[in-house]
């Protein structure tokens, strides 16, 4: 809050108004009580002359101008310094005009200016406040010494009049420096509960916009904080309100009891069906008496396309060595058996070595260029396809080499699905899918048949792209090892391509996984549906 200097070097908020409005109310009483007297106690002389003229005159006045005075203060809340101010000095003068009207200093009514005075000094500290206990002390003074030489009133009163100005004085100078070191206290708390309310709102926005999920859970079981991210994560929606611990899927529950009483994390996987694979972390709140749990939930598919990156970058400079020490040797080679294969009077024996050579030479370089293509990958160049109308034309466009009249079917849930992600790489992770499920298809059933079903999740957040074929199946053995690189049940094969497709799937923001089925193979592609394309999807679903 800005300092005026009209005002004070300290600034009026709600807190100086209400005090004024509370000794302006003070004043009225203090008034009322005068005019009550007045009223009730006519003709009644205290313990010197009573001036009822004056005094009837002094009360009404004072009474009028403190009525005023709180009427102003509650209904026009500006220029504080000028409403505080000026009554003060009225109020000096009405008291001392009174104290006299009623007897002078005896009748014991001068003890109101020291509350005028440090009433004044709470409220505006400062050169002012000391003025207000000068003019008392000389009002004080020049009232009495009227009284001795007009009305011959003791001249021992004198002694009252210096202790009563010493008294307003003194009373001055501490209200003042109390009200001094209240005032900046108030500043300091105020700045530090604006900075608390500013850090609290900070602290809420970036638990809110954090990519991973977080809950706060008390000892009663109760949930104080889910950020968005959470609800997503554990494939809930994004309008469920979250109380109670029961409220969050059962293997979540199940999950942090097992925490609370083992303190193990929950390692990878999936709280729904369709909901993303996700990694708990628990954090006890409070030492040494816990009053909580913080868990912070992580997509694992975020996690790996970041280590993917760092992968990436490293595997760049080894297969650019790798392809640097290779690639000329291998020419040499492959050069080599070209020319030896010209060469006249050759046997069947020689020709089919020479094959051997060209052949073991072709799949080398197809192995190193696997390896560069994967390493030297661009970010993804993310664009909003429909993906039904692609799948299409990719079905209709696509050519499988040695494999002649692949029959694919697609089956379509919803139309109008929208994805955001690079549909080079997609063409590419789909045919590496395609290319083994017809190549399977074909040696088991001698026809390369394969089926593409698209699907949505409950909760209409993602979509599912299952490439089904009728081939042998994967054993269970090899199914913990078919995306590691290298891996070939194949002798054929280099063992990259699912490696490949794994890899690029995860840098789009998509899963690639396995799914067990009673015939053949069937691998899913899980992709998260554009945003704006959400309330499309669930008008289709109705």
């Amino acid at each position: 809050m800005s300092l005026s200097n009209k005002d004070s070097k300290f600034a009026f908020d709600n807190h100086s108004w209400h005090a004024l409005q509370l000794f302006n109310l003070y004043r009225v009483v203090l008034a009322s009580g005068f005019v009550a007297f007045n009223f009730f106690q006519e003709g009644i002389t205290l313990l010197g002359t009573f001036d009822e003229s004056l005094y009837q005159q002094a009360t009404y006045l004072y009474f009028a101008i403190s009525i005023i005075c709180l009427m102003i203060s509650i209904s026009i809340k500006k220029y504080f310094t000028w409403q505080a101010n000026a009554p003060i000095f009225i109020d000096i003068i009405a008291i001392i005009v009174i104290m006299h009207a009623v007897g002078g200093l005896i009748t014991g009514i001068g003890m109101l200016l020291v509350i005028i005075v440090a009433a004044h000094s709470l409220l505006v500290p400062g050169k002012l406040s000391y003025f207000s206990a000068a003019l008392s002390a000389i009002g004080l003074l020049f009232e009495h010494s009227y009284s001795v030489f007009l009305q011959n009133n003791a001249l021992i009163v004198y002694t009252q009049v210096g202790l009563l100005g010493v008294a307003i004085f003194v009373t001055a100078s501490l209200t003042n420096i109390l009200s001094l070191r209240a005032r900046k206290s108030q500043l300091i708390v105020e700045s530090q509960a604006r900075q608390l309310a500013t850090s609290q709102q900070l602290n809420a926005y970036i638990v809110s916009a954090m990519h991973a999920g977080v809950l706060v859970i008390d000892n009663q079981q109760h949930i104080r904080l889910a950020n968005a991210a959470a609800k997503h994560l554990l494939g809930l929606p994004s309008n469920k309100p979250l109380v109670e611990l029961s409220d969050l899927p059962p293997l979540f529950e199940e999950c942090f009891k097992q925490w609370c009483h083992q303190r193990n994390d929950f390692v990878a996987g999936s709280m729904m069906p369709a909901a993303p694979e996700i990694r708990l972390s628990f954090h006890g709140l409070g030492k040494p008496l816990p009053i909580g749990t913080l868990i912070f939930i992580y997509n694992v598919t975020e996690e790996t396309r970041h280590a993917q990156n760092i992968k990436l970058a490293s595997l760049g400079h080894l297969t650019a060595n790798i392809a640097h020490e290779l690639r000329n040797p291998l020419g040499a080679a492959s050069h080599a058996a070209q020319l030896l294969a010209e060469t006249p009077h050759l046997t069947s024996e020689d020709y089919h070595l020479i094959e051997m050579i060209k052949n073991s030479c072709d799949r080398m370089n197809t192995v190193i260029q696997n390896v560069l293509s994967l390493s030297g990958r661009k970010p993804p160049q993310m664009k909003r396809i429909a993906l039904i109308p692609w799948l299409e034309h990719f079905v209709k466009d696509l050519v499988i080499p040695h494999i002649p009249s692949p029959l694919i079917t697609l089956e379509v849930e919803h139309k109008d699905i929208q994805v955001n992600i690079d549909p080079s790489q997609l063409t590419q992770i789909l045919i590496n899918l395609c290319e083994n499920g017809l190549r399977y298809s074909l040696k088991k059933n001698y026809q390369a048949t394969l089926t593409i079903r698209v699907t949505t999740t409950p909760f209409l957040d993602s979509v599912c792209i299952d490439v089904i074929d009728q081939g042998e199946g994967i054993s269970q053995a090899n199914a913990k090892h078919i995306f590691e690189p290298f891996f070939t049940t194949d002798k054929k094969g280099s063992g990259l391509g699912l490696y490949i497709a794994k890899e690029l799937s995860q840098i789009n923001g998509a899963r690639l996984s396995h799914s067990p089925t009673e015939q053949g193979c069937q691998f899913r592609i899980t992709l998260p549906i554009a945003e704006d394309n959400h309330d499309a999807a669930y008008s289709l679903s109705n």
